[in-house]
């Protein structure tokens, strides 16, 4: 495909902008993609932006609301700093938080660690029907009827295979 802006080189840059809550892509060559003040990209402002960590500047001035929880009595400035949660309450009042904080330190919200021997095959099984199922909700809402019953299909065969447990 051409290059959206110069019409005459191949496009190998996909650039995505969301300006007033409308999506806005383009395919640009490399080299008007380096040229472009429309495309100038903040190298400094896209990594901080991965990494989780927002513009500093400012902060202080920003009040900060007062959330407490209504079992302990534990404040998010608490939580804040100890990082600890006072009981089983402050999962819900500070779930925001709680999920800002995991993604920053582990880099993910869902738990992907280490799985005892005898039960992993039957753990993997049952992640890959929950995926399967997940996979077949959205094609029946994209009315991908093909694709869903392929899927479906493979749905069967796995929840047909008999579940074991190893022992060792």
């Amino acid at each position: 495909m051409l290059c959206q802006l110069c019409k005459q080189r191949e496009a190998t840059v996909h650039y995505t902008q969301i300006v007033n809550q409308q999506k806005v892509e383009m395919l640009v060559c490399d080299q008007c993609a380096g040229e472009s003040s429309k495309l100038k990209i903040n190298l400094n402002k896209l990594l901080s932006g991965f990494m989780g960590i927002n513009n500093l500047n400012g902060i202080a001035n920003i009040p900060v609301q007062a959330v407490k929880c209504k079992g302990c009595g534990m404040s998010i400035e608490e939580f804040n700093k100890t990082g600890k949660l006072g009981c089983a309450k402050c999962y819900e009042v500070f779930g925001d938080s709680v999920k800002t904080m995991l993604k920053q330190i582990h880099g993910n919200v869902k738990h992907h660690g280490k799985i005892p021997a005898n039960i992993s095959d039957n753990i993997k099984q049952a992640r890959e029907l929950e995926e399967l199922k997940a996979k077949l909700q959205q094609c029946v809402m994209a009315e991908d009827y093909e694709q869903a019953a392929v899927i479906r299909d493979k749905i069967k065969a796995k929840e047909t295979v008999p579940v074991t447990v190893k022992e060792g």
